[in-house]
């Protein structure tokens, strides 16, 4: 458990990250220098008071590609004083399970455990969020274990990779899958940084200034290419809030949302973000009070 410090600023950001700020190791050297705790495969953030026993309403954050469960720990932190109590996995093939293979069913079943493990009572409330690769295999995750959530929030998820996806995109995924497959990780880095122009909410400490580590690169790119969120989503019973920045690759988040059979399903577009807008401090602090009143509202 990493007990919330009240004392944190709501405020607190670096400034935009740089190429040269990304560091390369290997898988050795990386985990000594890591963030992370290896002796765990995820992290709860809460204050004193919303432990599991008086919080009724617990957030399963699930990070995106190449990244850990340090991604959102910021955003957990502000959502803490709000009474919640939140749960940050690392997913396979990422982070403390770097050599679990990444795949749908690995997915679901470190979910499981972790809810199993963490949220055995079935009366409380479980929002799951996920971000990116997080979002996609969240279609697949929240149609496996629909029992298990009581509501989903989705972000950087408004394109179709799936079966059925455009050529654009079918042509996206292919140049990630060589990228991530003939570059080193600093190199593979350096493309992804270079789709963000303005993240700086706690990016350096949460994702590249501690120097990600990822191999499994083709296997992302299967995972987010098995996903059609077209078929999963009108079999889900709650609702789903979305986020996406106007300057990252859209082109079915309306279409998304008209599928939700939950009517109290919500999409929020913001204006000049891009693949990492929620590390954008224009956005932060808007981004988290909806969060806060579409789960209150649930």
């Amino acid at each position: 458990m990493i007990p919330y410090d009240q004392t944190t600023s709501s405020t607190s950001s670096s400034t935009p990250l740089k190429k040269s700020d990304i560091l390369s190791y290997c898988k050795a050297c990386f985990q000594e220098v890591s963030v992370l705790d290896y002796t765990k495969t995820y992290d709860i953030i809460q204050t004193t008071t919303n432990t599991a026993a008086n919080c009724n309403i617990t957030l399963l954050w699930v990070h995106g590609g190449g990244a850990s469960r340090a991604l959102f720990k910021p955003h957990a932190k502000e959502l803490a004083s709000k009474g919640y109590r939140s749960i940050l996995i690392d997913s396979p093939g990422h982070g403390s399970l770097v050599d679990t293979p990444l795949t749908l069913d690995s997915c679901v079943e470190t979910v499981r455990d972790v809810l199993d493990k963490e949220c055995g009572d079935s009366s409380k409330d479980v929002c799951y969020i996920g971000a990116s690769l997080g979002a996609y295999i969240g279609f697949h995750i929240l149609s496996k274990l629909q029992n298990k959530f009581t509501s989903s929030i989705l972000l950087d998820c408004g394109q179709n990779v799936g079966p059925d996806c455009s050529y654009k995109a079918r042509f996206g995924l292919w140049f990630l899958r060589k990228l991530s497959s003939s570059m080193n990780n600093k190199t593979l880095l350096g493309a992804m940084l270079s789709q963000s122009k303005t993240a700086d909410y706690h990016i350096r400490e949460c994702s590249f200034g501690s120097g990600m580590f990822f191999q499994q690169g083709a296997a992302q790119c299967d995972c987010l290419h098995s996903v059609s969120p077209a078929d999963l989503i009108p079999t889900l019973n709650i609702p789903i809030l979305y986020f996406n920045g106007s300057e990252d690759h859209r082109d079915s988040e309306n279409k998304w949302l008209e599928l939700c059979k939950d009517e109290r399903s919500e999409l929020k577009v913001y204006k000049g973000g891009d693949h990492f807008f929620c590390h954008d401090s224009r956005f932060v602090d808007d981004m988290l009070e909806r969060m806060h009143k579409f789960i209150q509202a649930v």
